[in-house]
């Protein structure tokens, strides 16, 4: 015990100096930069106004504008008007639909680093064709969802399922990666609506299918209008029995007051 009180007692003089030796070396490197602190303090502002101002707003805007980080470009060595066409129409084609990530970056490195020069324009081409072809076989899939979901003869379905009737149908045709076929869809689909013979033919190859989309949801829309009825008829129950509830206590104490009188 004597012993350990001793060590203690001899090491705070030392402590003691180690940490007049911190303070003077901190107060000597402030005396030396005077400016350090407020550095310190413009690089936390900077911190703080980039990640809670600016990006929040960048993302914002990103997404008010459906704008797309996604843009391919060619070796430098490349500079043929016609390929640079066709390089600007295939990042219009990207920049329409929301898009793979990991596919942009496929296109990139095949363009840029897997591709002998003189191959470049057959292989962007191909790229852009194919960008085509998935872009209006989008627009059609959105018209039909669209056209399908305000016929009032039928109960409007997700979008997810009348996408896949329509990939369905477009397969039975082999047309999912035709284009004259797609644009031929499209156009009649535009111009004629739910009498198209584009629309009749899916609504039937998938009517099953549809039918059966349609009758769950009927289903599920008629328990909850049940549900909310129910609660509705509860709560009306509720309020009713407070009431009377209230005019009871009323009343006695209408009572009561008339036996005090007397």
């Amino acid at each position: 015990m004597y012993h350990s009180d001793l060590t203690l007692f001899t090491a705070i003089p030392s402590l003691k100096k180690w940490i007049l030796n911190l303070t003077s070396r901190v107060s000597f490197f402030f005396i030396r930069n005077p400016h350090f602190l407020f550095y310190i303090n413009i690089i936390f502002f900077c911190f703080l106004l980039v990640f809670r101002l600016i990006l929040p707003l960048v993302q914002l805007f990103a997404t008010l504008t459906n704008f797309h980080f996604f843009f391919i470009t060619l070796p430098p060595e490349v500079q043929s008007p016609q390929v640079l066409t066709h390089l600007q129409g295939l990042n219009f084609y990207l920049s329409l639909y929301e898009q793979d990530p990991e596919w942009v970056a496929f296109i990139q490195q095949e363009l840029n680093h897997n591709t002998p020069l003189e191959d470049i324009p057959g292989r962007l081409r191909l790229f852009l064709m194919e960008e085509r072809t998935s872009s209006l076989r989008l627009d059609l899939i959105q018209e039909f969802v669209s056209q399908y979901n305000r016929s009032e003869a039928v109960l409007p379905l997700e979008p997810y399922i009348l996408e896949e009737a329509v990939r369905s149908y477009l397969d039975s045709v082999r047309g999912t990666d035709n284009f004259s076929i797609l644009q031929a869809a499209y156009q009649d689909l535009r111009e004629n609506e739910r009498e198209s013979f584009f629309f009749l033919e899916t609504v039937a190859h998938n009517q099953d299918a549809l039918d059966a989309q349609s009758a769950s949801k009927w289903c599920f829309e008629e328990e909850r209008r049940i549900r909310w009825e129910g609660i509705a008829s509860s709560q009306a129950r509720l309020e009713r029995a407070e009431h009377e509830h209230a005019l009871l206590i009323f009343a006695l104490y209408d009572q009561e007051r008339g036996r005090g009188s007397i």
